[in-house]
């Protein structure tokens, strides 16, 4: 508009020449990791829990970690799930044979009948868990 003295440009170092040669690198630029996307397969079925407890150490789930919980699988043999007993929160392996038993994953591990359990409810198995240092 008006020429003004005091007025400086505040794009006028996207009027620069740059010379030289590239970065290399500008070639491997990535998109910033979504953790919804890499954690969370089926969000409408998907629930985060805090897990409190060293019964999970050995499958590498430490005390204070977020488990990430898909209510829509079907446990199969070996998998860790969250279960309901009592209203009671369990986070266990599930092991489907000719019992079906839940079994927790440390160094003395303990058994629970499913079959022998009154109030049980399964709520999902276990996707992912998110430990902090």
């Amino acid at each position: 508009m008006f020429p003004n003295k005091d007025y400086k440009d505040p794009f006028s170092h996207k009027k620069l020449k740059h010379s030289g040669f590239p970065s290399p690198a500008n070639d491997y630029i990535e998109n910033p990791i979504n953790m919804n996307d890499l954690l969370i397969k089926r969000a409408s079925s998907t629930f985060l829990m805090r897990f409190r407890g060293n019964e999970m150490i050995l499958s590498g789930i430490k005390n204070n970690a977020i488990l990430i919980i898909d209510r829509s699988l079907k446990p199969s043999n070996g998998n860790i799930v969250v279960a309901s007993i009592n209203g009671e929160f369990l986070c266990r392996k599930i092991l489907l044979g000719s019992k079906k038993v839940l079994v927790t994953d440390c160094s003395n591990n303990k058994l629970l009948d499913i079959d022998k359990i009154i109030n049980f409810e399964l709520l999902g198995v276990v996707t992912s868990s998110i430990n902090t240092y």
